[in-house]
């Protein structure tokens, strides 16, 4: 009887667990970012292998086939990509994704708040011009050579926003209609997201039915929802590399894989433009002073990388020559001591009536974060400088960083796209620094890239306006039932394959 008794059915939904609940699906938050790469599609995408892959477009443009050419103008010629839509592209509602959508698109981001990404982006091209129909020529600015230049054009639908209120906007945030493998079927606030297959996605159906995304209140809670068995997936960064030897311990036991894989984004400690660490003795001193291969090793079990400079391996234009400096306390004292500071009450370095005392910002959602800080702090104490961490919300840094009114803060830094990057230090690192920044931004190729990037870093090494501190760890944690799963491309959310994910035998 046994034996002829039925297989049980094949699983069809997929419990994800996230840390808190987004405002939005496109929030600049992590759980957002996991929904949003389940339902957003884009034209192309980067694959696993960090190469172009055409999605809702026939093919991706390049010199080679036709679709991409250099226009010769006084700025010594612009690209010019011709986007061809696919015939089966369509929005989740069926109706079809149109060369408009692109125009409506760009003209959307070239409206955003200057300084987002979506902003920077849309800056970098000039005009969208409708062919036809299916087809858009986008147009890039003079001297552009913008090695994500394919990625830069998107889609938004038109005839659901073009003429919507604030408040139709605010509810298309929250469940949107767009082309990804899901789509938002309800949202019970407090609780968790369903995301339904969209039987009609470019890449074909997907292979489960739901996505359901929990929301937990914190790591420990998803954590133990692992354990209990009730969650199938905790998608980077809802647990970090700090947890490796808890993750090592109880992985096995629970039939969990904890992946791990080095991405391009670092910690870093950057340096307030006014007052004490707006002196480069200053700065060289607490690069002598800071300790990371202690912090990595006893934070993240040794598995974190420390960086050598802004972008960081395996970005294409990263180039790292040498060791990252060493500490030498004693050395740091010296060029303390260079810098007119002497030891004062308590131990505190004193200069004239200036005492060494400093407030470092660090942005919250991170433990891992803030116990680095906590570290840092300690670090500087053993040579005089007394540190005082104020944790506040990322968006708040971010605008005290931009006002440039800070001693210290510790922030997360994307180093996935080499111009991006480069261009959040310019004004930082000296005027050579922006020279070069802006000649790498125009050179034609990858060849003519690398080598002013590599003098790019060195220049910025040795200029010093921030500290990286260590590279960030990925880490996803899967039910090895679930199969299916990639790596993601670059800082991609684990659900960019979403479409592909399918429950095997247990």
């Amino acid at each position: 009887m046994a034996a002829c008794a039925a297989p049980p059915p094949a699983r069809r939904d997929v419990v994800i667990g996230v840390v808190g609940e987004p405002s939005s699906v496109f929030a600049d938050e992590p759980s957002a970012r996991v929904i949003a790469g389940a339902v957003v599609e884009p034209l192309v995408a980067r694959d696993a292998h960090d190469e172009y892959v055409p999605r809702l477009v026939r093919e991706v443009p390049t010199f080679e086939n036709g679709l991409l050419r250099l226009a010769a103008d006084d700025g010594g010629g612009r690209f010019v990509a011709t986007f061809r839509l696919r015939d089966d592209a369509r929005w989740q509602d069926s109706d079809p994704i149109t060369a408009q959508d692109i125009r409506f698109a760009h003209e959307t981001d070239a409206a955003a708040p200057a300084g987002s990404e979506a902003r920077w982006i849309a800056e970098r091209v000039e005009s969208v011009e409708v062919v036809d129909e299916r087809t858009a020529r986008v147009t890039y600015r003079a001297g552009e050579r913008w090695d994500g230049y394919a990625l830069a054009p998107r889609v938004l639908p038109r005839h659901i926003l073009a003429n919507a209120d604030a408040a139709r906007r605010a509810a298309y945030e929250r469940e949107p209609v767009h082309a990804g493998a899901f789509s938002v079927a309800a949202w019970v606030r407090g609780y968790g997201i369903t995301l339904a297959a969209f039987p009609d996605h470019v890449g074909g159906p997907p292979a489960v039915g739901r996505l359901e995304v929990r929301f937990f209140a914190d790591r420990a809670a998803v954590l133990d929802a692992l354990r209990r068995g009730d969650v199938d997936v905790a998608p980077s960064p809802a647990l970090e590399a700090d947890l490796v030897r808890t993750l090592d311990r109880f992985g096995d036991t629970n039939r969990l894989d904890v992946l791990y894989r080095d991405i391009e984004s670092i910690d870093v400690l950057r340096f307030g433009t006014k007052g004490k660490f707006a002196e480069l003795l200053v700065r060289k001193a607490v690069e002598l002073t800071v300790d990371r291969q202690a912090m990595v090793s006893d934070i993240f079990a040794g598995r974190a990388r420390i960086p050598r400079s802004y972008l960081v391996p395996p970005l294409w234009a990263a180039a790292e020559t040498g060791p990252a400096t060493r500490p030498d306390r004693d050395a740091a004292r010296v060029l303390l001591a260079q810098a007119g500071y002497r030891k004062g009450r308590f131990g505190i370095l004193e200069r004239d009536i200036d005492r060494m005392t400093a407030t470092l910002l660090v942005a919250t959602g991170s433990p891992a974060r803030v116990d680095v800080a906590r570290r840092v702090a300690g670090d500087l104490a053993a040579v005089g400088i007394a540190v005082e961490v104020s944790s506040r919300p990322s968006a708040d840094v971010a605008s005290v960083i931009a006002r440039g009114d800070f001693d210290m803060a510790l922030v997360a830094e994307d180093a996935d796209d080499a111009a991006l990057a480069t261009e959040r230090w310019a004004g930082l690192a000296g005027p050579w620094f922006d020279v070069l920044a802006l000649a790498a931004r125009r050179a034609p190729s990858r060849d003519e890239k690398r080598p002013l990037y590599a003098e790019l870093q060195r220049i910025w090494s040795d200029a010093l306006p921030g500290l990286p501190l260590y590279q960030h760890l990925r880490v996803d944690v899967v039910a090895r039932t679930l199969t299916g799963i990639q790596a993601p491309p670059r800082d991609a959310p684990l659900t960019w394959n979403a479409a592909a994910w399918r429950f095997g035998p247990p």
